[in-house]
């Protein structure tokens, strides 16, 4: 926000609002910093995906798997709930959240 906010009831209105607000280069930005924070890499790894082998034991393999397990049904559940919607919501389906985060 460019100006502080009234600090009396009934002083703000619709200029004293638009006034307020970032302008259109400022926004431009924030907006595209916030577009270009959010989109996918193309190697990237989601929850469940380990490509190196850290651990050999067997108790751990097992419960890798049950978690692998778990996030494809969880998944595949999101899906159900997504079919023949006109704007489905794929955002917290474990197969689009990300291993890890790198900004």
């Amino acid at each position: 926000m460019r100006k502080p906010p009234p600090d009396q009831k009934g002083l703000a209105n619709v200029n004293l609002i638009i006034e307020s607000l970032p302008d259109r280069g400022r926004s431009s930005w924030h907006l595209g910093a916030v577009w270009a924070l959010s989109q996918y890499q193309e190697n990237e790894l989601y929850l469940g995906m380990y490509p190196d082998e850290h651990f050999t034991e067997k108790p751990v393999k097992e419960a890798m798997e049950k978690f692998r397990k778990q996030l494809r049904e969880i998944s595949s559940s999101i899906k159900k709930r997504n079919d023949g919607k006109k704007l489905p919501y794929y955002n917290m389906s474990p197969d689009k959240i990300p291993n890890s985060v790198a900004v």
